[in-house]
């Protein structure tokens, strides 16, 4: 098995993790903000060539659709799990490091069960688990959300 931690974004510290803590990690997970997501990272240091650095999981919790897993590996395109390889019209909210605001299909946003698979299969192997759905960053329906700026009152 490969040597895997967890960091939360906002965080400063970072835990081992093993398969047997992956379903209290996601539980837990429930019960913060929807803004604090964590990555997950081999315990490895990098090599020159990236190696030991990747695979990434960055997991997010979005209490009406589910978790957003996102896994960044060494390839250029990083890729979304998704409950399906059809996506529907941009629908959920998601605020993208602070710059920025989009609307993501529903079907990037996946149950315990799945993101509980993607997690302990990464654990197990240091890769993606085919027989879940991925979708590429640069493969789904988005839709910017711009604000407007108010007037200031006189």
């Amino acid at each position: 098995m490969l040597k895997f931690n967890y960091t939360m974004v906002a965080g400063k510290r970072t835990l081992k993790l093993t398969p047997d803590r992956v379903p209290g990690m996601l539980r837990a997970m429930q019960n913060r903000s929807t803004w604090e997501e964590l990555i997950i990272s081999p315990d490895a240091k990098p090599g020159p060539d990236g190696e030991g650095q990747y695979p990434i999981l960055s997991l997010g919790w979005y209490p009406d659709f589910g978790y957003e897993a996102h896994c960044m590996e060494l390839s250029a395109k990083s890729h979304f799990v998704a409950t399906g390889a059809k996506l529907s019209k941009p629908a959920v909210y998601v605020e993208l490091g602070g710059q920025g605001q989009e609307l993501w299909p529903c079907e990037l946003f996946v149950p315990f069960a799945t993101a509980e698979q993607a997690v302990l299969h990464l654990l197990r192997t240091g890769k993606r688990d085919p027989s879940l759905s991925w979708v590429a960053i640069d493969a789904f329906p988005r839709k910017n959300v711009r604000t407007r700026k108010r007037a200031a009152s006189p």
